[in-house]
């Protein structure tokens, strides 16, 4: 065993010199006291900005390195390190979002830019029918709350949110100012309504506001619904081009943080703060590529078909409920993007809407969130877009679940990694003369609107921060707040003739299918809701098993009109 090393006291001279012992130096006063600082982040990058360093206070004076003081760094500097990043600067009650380098404030209005995204479904969303550009989603909050507070919550997100006041009109062009006046709220009491309905009440209302058109004009509003006397809903409408989904949870949630007294305004971003980065597309080498991989796909593709004539379309909502169990367990099947029901959905659907020869890639589309892609963070906007993406299950006429969702969620990847704005994805099929208006989608007419990260009930239902004060929060009936059903002209009409949505229902997950009745795939919407059930049945079985066979389609998989 190595014994440790003996540190000797130093001896005074005089004895040292005599040579007989003597006990250590004495010193005249006494040492400094040693205190404890934080080095600051950027001399410890490596060490994750948390090394502590010594320093002696003497009259004052910071010994540090040479004896010369540490250069003092900007707070925002002293904060960056391997596990920190940079957090907006605070800011006043009522001013535009926390800026930073680059971000601007627009004062009321003032025309705001339309990004890329806005501009470039701005020609299928103008003459599309409200129920189809607008969307809802609400919180149930149950406990003793107060509506004048929570009314006041709102206003205060609104004052930090100077987006939630944006209006969009337009013609051709997509068009976007700031109004002075906050957004509409509507408190609506449903106490004297009986109990057993009031749900089925608060969503009709919902939706007849959604679906109320607005002569050309959209702003987002809110609805503040006393259900019970311990319960309240709180929704918001808005465009789809105002705000997307997770714009309007995360507004949502602001809102329920500041009812609690916890909002931090300078946690958010908003679409009127952001840099320029969002209102241009992609540029120079990026988009040069991008667009020759997107020519080789579109020029593929056969001709449009012609329009045909003028009629009415109409669109009917089907709905296929998956229990809790099941969907927990098709979950946790995983696969190249990780456990994902909506994934593992969007896999299953590109099955059962398989061509019946098998010839080449589905087309579809689905929505992408470009938050990460723009490096945007939890902004507050329209930043969700298109995406046309195509899934190649190959030529076996029974492949297993994972074969299915191992092809289905390539494709979805090879399409996310070439990601091109849907815009200039239309307008390169128009150059080569594969793409017509108003059918833009006609080669892509199934939509598949599923979110990777949706929120969920069980993240918020009683939550212990929550539960101290009284209050427990969960999404509303999400489920029966989608679907598009009605009438409307086709002469604008771009030509998708199916859209899959998910939404939470209580514990469950609903399915929920908007169908054009006149061009239903594969029969009827019902027939296609029965075989998604079979293959997810199936699928939760055995992954590794042959899916049930197909039947024989009777009308085509593709309506070139």
């Amino acid at each position: 065993m190595v014994q440790p090393r003996r540190v000797l006291p130093r001896l005074r001279p005089a004895a040292r010199a005599a040579g007989r012992p003597a006990g250590p130096v004495r010193r005249t006063r006494p040492a400094e006291p040693l205190l404890l600082r934080r080095r600051p982040a950027h001399r410890t990058r490596r060490h994750g900005g948390t090394a502590p360093r010594l320093r002696r206070r003497t009259g004052g004076a910071r010994l540090a390195g040479r004896g010369r003081p540490p250069r003092r760094q900007p707070p925002h500097r002293a904060r960056q390190g391997t596990l920190h990043r940079r957090t907006p600067r605070r800011r006043r009650h009522g001013t535009a979002a926390g800026l930073g380098r680059g971000e601007r404030v627009t004062a009321p209005g003032t025309p705001l830019p339309a990004t890329f995204v806005q501009r470039g479904l701005w020609p299928s969303t103008r003459h599309a029918r409200p129920a189809e550009v607008t969307h809802v989603r609400a919180l149930r909050l149950t406990g003793d709350t107060d509506t004048a507070r929570l009314t006041e919550a709102v206003r205060r997100v609104t004052a930090a949110l100077p987006a939630l006041t944006a209006e969009l009109s337009g013609d051709e062009e997509p068009r976007l100012a700031l109004r002075p006046d906050a957004p509409e709220v509507t408190p609506v009491d449903l106490r004297g309504a009986p109990p057993a309905g009031r749900d089925a009440v608060c969503v009709a209302l919902l939706r007849a506001d959604r679906d109320h058109p607005r002569a050309g004009r959209h702003r987002a509003r809110f609805h503040l619904v006393r259900l019970h006397d311990d319960e309240t809903v709180l929704a918001l409408t808005a465009h789809t081009l105002l705000l997307d989904t997770p714009s309007l949870y995360a507004v949502l949630g602001a809102v329920c943080q500041a009812y609690a007294g916890r909002f931090r305004p300078e946690h958010y971003r908003d679409a009127t703060t952001l840099p320029d980065a969002p209102h241009a597309s992609l540029s120079g080498r990026a988009r040069a590529s991008r667009r020759r991989w997107w020519h080789r796909r579109l020029a593929a593709l056969p001709g449009p078909a012609p329009a045909g004539p003028p009629r009415d379309r109409v669109t009917e909502t089907h709905r296929l409920r998956i229990p809790a169990a099941r969907w927990k367990a098709l979950t946790a099947l995983g696969g190249p993007l990780g456990g994902n029901g909506s994934l593992a959905v969007m896999a299953l659907a590109a099955w059962c809407l398989r061509a019946p020869d098998h010839q080449g890639p589905a087309r579809f589309t689905t929505v992408v969130d470009l938050r990460d892609h723009l490096g945007l963070g939890p902004a507050v906007g329209p930043f969700t877009d298109r995406l046309v993406f195509g899934a190649d299950l190959g030529e076996a006429p029974r492949p297993s679940f994972r074969d299915v969702t191992l092809r289905a969620q390539s494709g979805f990847l090879d399409a996310v990694v070439h990601y091109l704005p849907y815009g200039d994805v239309v307008e390169l099929g128009r150059e080569l003369g594969r793409v017509t208006a108003p059918r833009t989608a006609a080669h892509w007419d199934v939509a598949l609107n599923f979110c990777r990260n949706p929120p969920t009930s069980a993240a918020t239902r009683g939550e212990r921060t929550l539960a101290e004060r009284g209050l427990s929060i969960e999404l509303f009936r999400e489920a029966d707040l989608l679907g598009a059903a009605g009438t409307g002209p086709a002469h604008r009409w771009d030509g998708t003739v199916l859209a899959l949505s998910l939404g939470e229902l209580g514990d469950d997950t609903v399915l929920v299918l908007d169908a054009d009745r006149d061009h239903p795939h594969h029969g009827t919407a019902d027939r296609l809701l029965h075989r998604m059930d079979e293959a997810l049945l199936a699928a939760v079985a055995d992954p590794d098993a042959p899916l049930p066979p197909l039947p024989a389609p009777a009308h085509t998989t593709r309506s070139h009109r």
